[in-house]
């Protein structure tokens, strides 16, 4: 887990929260970048990671109050929350249900577009979008991938695919930025487009060279915009 440190003086405190399979490892490049700017939690949430396995599914509205806990225990006062993948889902759902603890929201490769809402669909996307990724990129996920486990991984699919991104995005009322990679066959940018276009003041933007693990392959660009993003959005606040 990388962090926790505490918010101080003008300080942002990003709350990394990553998607389904990984851990906290796959924003290990983009919480360094991060670190001259702000500080940064990076939990592995509970299945993945070093965590154990649940003994029943975890809904994204279970995991958004847990780790709203953790943001209470471990922030010194609202998050710039960043979400990838699936973690996208639990940073709109913290975001929502507990607006106290957010300061503003980016949305990394989002899931999922509703168009494509079942698992032979999202499981085709996944392994065209791996041919692109760099090697680094396809290792560290691989090394989640193996760690989480095929039933666990099936398990909390089923959970993301239940979850109504594209209706409860319409609940959403803190800044927001929409990210994706270039190459990203999950997060296609008519949807991302999509998503900020329904916040007042959304904004999209996509990497070049990159496809749905940006914030692992991009960490010093995607670092740049999140910086960029969250010192505006605290201005306009």
């Amino acid at each position: 887990m990388a962090g926790p440190a505490s918010q101080t003086g003008d300080r942002p405190t990003y709350l990394l929260l990553h998607g389904i399979g990984l851990s906290h490892r796959s924003f290990t490049p983009l919480a360094k970048a991060l670190s001259a700017s702000g500080d940064t939690i990076a939990p592995d949430l509970p299945g993945y990671g070093a965590t154990p396995t649940p003994d029943r599914p975890i809904s994204v509205e279970q995991y958004a109050a847990s780790i709203a806990s953790v943001v209470e225990r471990t922030a010194g006062g609202p998050v710039v929350v960043v979400g990838h993948s699936m973690g996208a889902q639990f940073a709109l759902e913290l975001a929502i249900t507990r607006p106290d603890l957010v300061e503003s929201v980016v949305l990394a490769g989002p899931v999922v577009d509703p168009r494509w809402d079942n698992v032979a669909i999202q499981g085709a996307l996944l392994a065209a979008d791996a041919l692109t990724e760099p090697m680094a990129t396809k290792l560290m996920a691989a090394h989640g991938y193996v760690r989480t486990g095929l039933p666990w991984f099936l398990t909390e699919t089923r959970e993301m695919l239940e979850y109504d991104t594209h209706e409860r995005i319409g609940l959403l009322r803190k800044p927001l930025l929409v990210i994706r990679g270039e190459y990203d066959t999950i997060a296609n940018e008519g949807w991302t487009e999509w998503l900020a276009s329904q916040v007042a003041g959304g904004a999209s933007r996509t990497f070049k060279g990159h496809s749905h693990n940006v914030i692992h392959s991009g960490p010093a660009e995607v670092a740049e915009a999140i910086v960029h993003f969250s010192s505006r959005s605290e201005r306009q606040l």
